[in-house]
């Protein structure tokens, strides 16, 4: 089972193996307010015990990283998104044709600066990783994001 965040709507996903093609289909068997912290009855009463079980350490660890999330400074937060946004930038690139030169130059002088500045940052050794079992890592980066977006309307 996922648990996938769409705007203000989760999704509950059962993942079933098709019978004849072997491929994986995905269904939505329930959704709920995002903005719910606990299973909500109407989706207990769809789920499987086991998928019951999944969505209560999900909806656990989704408010253990929201409360970190809150916590901890934005910068630790953006820094956190960086590498998957990255990973994104990188895969975006390799899908267009061509790139608009005032676009190309911002994006190699913050490159530029963001090399220099990660040079001359001192590295530790984390302890422990941040987020959960249960989440998808795209999960957790979208809390991660929610968290940027919202600390940049405050500052408008």
């Amino acid at each position: 089972m996922e648990f996938i965040t769409k705007g203000d709507t989760i999704n509950c996903i059962r993942i079933i193996k098709d019978k004849v093609s072997g491929k994986e289909i995905h269904i939505t068997v329930a959704s709920f307010n995002a903005r719910v912290d606990r299973l909500p009855p109407h989706v207990a009463a769809e789920l499987f015990t086991e998928e019951v079980k999944e969505l209560l350490v999900w909806l656990e660890d989704r408010t253990k990283l929201q409360s970190k999330l809150a916590k901890q400074p934005i910068e630790d937060t953006i820094l956190e998104s960086l590498p998957l946004l990255l990973r994104q930038a990188t895969q975006a690139l390799k899908n267009v044709d061509r790139l608009d030169s005032t676009l190309f130059r911002s994006i190699n002088e913050r490159l530029a600066e963001l090399s220099e500045a990660l040079d001359s940052t001192e590295r530790f050794t984390a302890t422990r990783k941040a987020g959960s079992m249960q989440m998808q890592n795209s999960e957790e980066q979208k809390e991660r994001l929610d968290t940027i977006k919202k600390d940049i309307e405050k500052k408008e």
